[in-house]
């Protein structure tokens, strides 16, 4: 009886135990199915990423800023390594240091990943070997231009985009990534899939800039100088093409190193004087003013609304060409009050200011333009004199694109065209108007006032010897950290149209708290100048050379000839070789009401060639070459200190 019930327990035991290994059985293939198929193919198979390669990024011109390359990691399991010695040597010829080599062959180790990244044709003769292991990568080379660098931004060692245009156009520029699969044995040893799963990785878009490579490093070299020498905090050059909106060079340098994103688009600033051109055309625009109308300027100092408004050039009268040539706060105030406050502010936010730009660059500001509403009595007043507002450099180097392409208010752009893997152009830029601020005749007139400024004004310091420039100084004091204006800090900036006939360039150059020089006309022209001065002497700036030529009248060809022999050593020129030639005042001077009828002659003698002229042009006259050998002005007829007639024309002769 009692082997019965031992039998029966058995019994009932096996039974328990067919139905547990059943339901065991029945719960791995009906309800974990998933989950074992998948647990099956990590271990029988291998799946790797295979990167896309990012994008290549070029200037203008279609020099490379950032290209892309394949590249391999390569791992080691050393036990598996068959010819130890001839890995070593391998391994040699790649630079690799010894001790990643004694890593490399030492079999108490079992994997030993390798440092740095190489070219897959370098590594081929490693990657051939057992028991070397490859991982595909991608490498990001860079232009050695440190000043584009800070434009295109970087990807950190992962490929991530992190700054710059490489972060705004990430999703263009990264493409999708690929997938390759191995099939592994029981020893992990890898086969190819027998199933053709792999997917072909995809590259990203090229983009091709408006940014000319050339033109940035000159404008950062140029702001790099100047900052030194003016013991400033910092500055901004930017450079935008004024008849299609491209922008041609953005440069930025701080002390106290880079700010996050581009200051040229993320710091806004008071502007200062420069805004004066711009309510200069809106006068003209709502026929307040002409050029030859008159305020008084009272002598320097003026005092409206309880706050005293004084003028560095006193005079008792300007024209509105004269206010905006020797820069008179007193003169624009009185021009500006002849708008309404709603006419005032819409000026501005016609031009742009007060919202972003739109440009395809990180932490773009929009600046500040409050609206009347929110003005005090001093408002008025303060914005004419470009306080109370903060625009970017960008902000107001389109605006000033107005002034120099007619009248238009043109959207930057700093992307010309964007590029599938096969070259095909999937976007071009295209000349994007925003809307019309002024018309041709009021922007020529404007161009005009502001030769007057670089001729004879505050911003002498730009002027180039060929070429006629029109631009305009500011002076802004700052803001320290009390929110208050800071005692003997300022910005000093100027804007300038290059040439002033059909402009090619907008140049627009701040320099933040200089120390030696803290006026525009003083510290910020003379680095356009330089820029300009470089860009001409370029191999390519991105400058229509025809079209430069043709604009420019024959005082200012027949002055570069004239320049050219005075600085020749193997050429004594006569008078049949470089005959009289009338250089005509029309293009050096604007159109203002004349001066005195009777002017002095003033007395060149000793000044080489290019002062002598530029001299006498300042003083009212035009020039006439004779006899010139390239010599120092020996010289004039009438003689020096003769009163002439203003226009007349005065001969220059050379010493013997």
């Amino acid at each position: 009886m009692l082997r019965q019930s031992r039998i029966v327990l058995i019994h009932i035991s096996l039974v328990l135990f067919a139905v547990a290994l059943i339901a065991r059985a029945a719960e791995v293939q009906l309800w974990q199915n998933r989950q074992w198929v998948a647990r099956a193919q990590r271990q029988h198979f291998a799946t790797a990423e295979l990167p896309a390669l990012r994008g290549n990024i070029y200037d203008v011109r279609g020099v490379p800023l950032a290209v892309s390359r394949e590249m391999v990691r390569l791992s080691v399991a050393p036990r598996e390594v068959k010819d130890r010695a001839a890995l070593a040597r391998a391994l040699g010829r790649l630079g690799l240091a010894r001790s990643w080599i004694a890593r490399a062959t030492d079999t108490g180790r079992a994997w030993v990943v390798l440092p740095g990244s190489y070219l897959p044709g370098d590594a081929a003769a490693v990657t051939a070997m057992r028991g070397v292991y490859t991982e595909p990568v991608v490498d990001r080379v860079y232009t050695q231009r440190e000043a584009t660098r800070r434009v295109v931004g970087w990807v950190d060692a992962k490929g991530n985009a992190v700054g710059g245009l490489e972060l705004t156009l990430d999703s263009l520029l990264r493409g999708r990534t690929g997938r390759s699969t191995e099939a592994r044995d029981s020893r992990g040893r890898r086969f190819e899939s027998p199933e053709d799963v792999d997917v072909a990785p995809v590259p990203g878009d090229g983009v091709v800039l408006t940014i000319n490579q050339e033109l940035q490093e000159i404008s950062h070299r140029a702001l790099a100088d100047a900052i030194d020498r003016m013991q400033a905090t910092g500055g901004d050059i930017v450079i935008l093409d004024p008849a299609t909106g491209e922008i041609r060079a953005m440069a930025s340098e701080r002390v106290d190193g880079p700010s996050f994103g581009s200051p040229v688009v993320s710091e806004p600033f008071e502007p200062g004087s420069t805004l004066k051109p711009l309510f200069a055309a809106s006068l003209l625009m709502h026929h307040r003013a002409r050029p030859e109308d008159r305020v008084n300027t009272e002598n320097g100092v003026y005092t409206v609304e309880g706050r005293t408004i004084h003028d560095l050039h006193r005079a008792r009268e300007l024209s509105l060409a004269e206010v905006l040539r020797w820069s008179s706060n007193i003169g624009i105030v009185k021009f500006v009050s002849r708008l309404t406050p709603r006419e005032e502010y819409e000026t501005l936010r016609d031009l742009g200011f007060g919202m972003a730009t739109g440009v395809p660059f990180p932490a773009e500001a929009s600046g500040t333009l409050r609206p009347p509403s929110e003005w005090s009595r001093q408002s008025p007043a303060s914005l004419a004199m470009g306080y109370e507002i903060a625009v970017t450099p960008l902000q107001l180097a389109a605006a000033y694109a107005a002034i120099a392409n007619g009248g238009e208010l043109l959207q930057p752009a700093i992307v010309k065209e964007i590029r599938a893997p096969d070259g095909a152009v999937l976007y071009r830029h295209e000349r994007r108007v925003v809307r019309r601020v002024m018309t041709p005749a009021v922007a020529a007139t404007v161009r005009r006032m502001m030769v007057g400024v670089v001729a004879e004004g505050t911003g002498k310091e730009a002027a180039l010897v060929n070429f006629t420039l029109a631009g305009k100084s500011g002076t802004a004091r700052r803001v320290g950290g009390g929110r208050r204006y800071e005692a003997g800090a300022y910005t000093a900036s100027f804007v300038g149209l290059f040439p002033a006939e059909q402009p090619q360039y907008v140049i627009f150059v701040k320099l933040d708290h200089p120390k030696t020089e803290i006026y525009g006309g003083e510290a910020a022209a003379p680095v356009s100048k330089i820029v300009l001065q470089a860009a001409i002497a370029a191999r390519d700036a991105t400058l229509d050379r025809r079209a430069l030529a043709a604009s420019e009248s024959l005082a200012k060809v027949v002055d570069s000839a004239a320049a050219q022999i005075a600085l020749a050593h193997d050429s004594e020129p006569t008078d049949s070789a470089l005959p009289p030639v009338v250089l005509s005042l029309t293009d050096r001077a604007p159109a203002d009401p004349p001066g005195p009828a009777m002017r002095t002659v003033p007395d060149v003698h000793g000044l080489p060639m290019r002062a002598a002229v530029r001299a006498l042009h300042r003083a009212g006259f035009h020039v006439a070459l004779a006899g010139w050998d390239g010599g120092e002005a020996a010289r004039t007829a009438p003689a020096a200190g003769t009163a002439a007639r203003a226009g007349s024309t005065v001969r220059l002769v050379s010493a013997p």
